[in-house]
């Protein structure tokens, strides 16, 4: 599927967004450089596994450190280890650097578990379309309506390690 292919999707559901093209972003370090214009909580995501083969997409805000445990326990799985670049095309349809919430569309099984950041509810993000030379910005209210559309559920859940005040 091409970017143009969700971005008329997401026209079709209805969902608004704005777009901004930037350099590829493969990690938060490559992050750093990229000045975004756009309004929203900038979001990274996390596709993750546990040894009994289930599987989760897990989004949370680009610049907070994730608590691995609360995550495992918040999906209901055994310790975590992040999938690895064939088990993301093979489930998920996207290639490493450019996963997106977005992407759960091609879990047709459901075998992928998704987390939200609780902070999400009620604010905008900032996402990847399906490749990572650009963001888009778009009310969380109506992710989770894409969500439903692709008969998806989610969780929302604190998923950070607690902040040290002597840091």
């Amino acid at each position: 599927m091409q970017q143009t292919d969700i971005l008329q999707i997401l026209s079709s559901l209805g969902i608004p967004y704005e777009i901004q093209e930037h350099k590829a972003i493969f990690s938060e370090e490559d992050a750093k450089d990229v000045v975004l214009t756009l309004e929203g909580i900038d979001v990274k995501n996390l596709f993750v596994k546990d040894k009994a083969g289930h599987y989760g997409l897990v989004s949370l805000a680009l610049h907070r450190r994730a608590d691995l445990k609360k995550i495992a326990a918040e999906l209901g799985f055994g310790r975590l280890s992040f999938c690895n670049a064939d088990e993301l095309m093979s489930l998920l349809n996207i290639t490493p650097g450019s996963v997106t919430p977005l992407c759960i569309m091609f879990d047709m099984e459901n075998r992928v578990k998704v987390l939200f950041d609780e902070t999400f509810s009620g604010n905008k993000i900032i996402i990847h379309p399906l490749r990572n030379t650009a963001s888009i910005s778009l009310a969380f209210d109506d992710l989770t309506k894409f969500m439903e559309h692709y008969h998806h559920s989610y969780e929302l859940a604190d998923v950070y390690k607690e902040e040290d005040p002597n840091a």
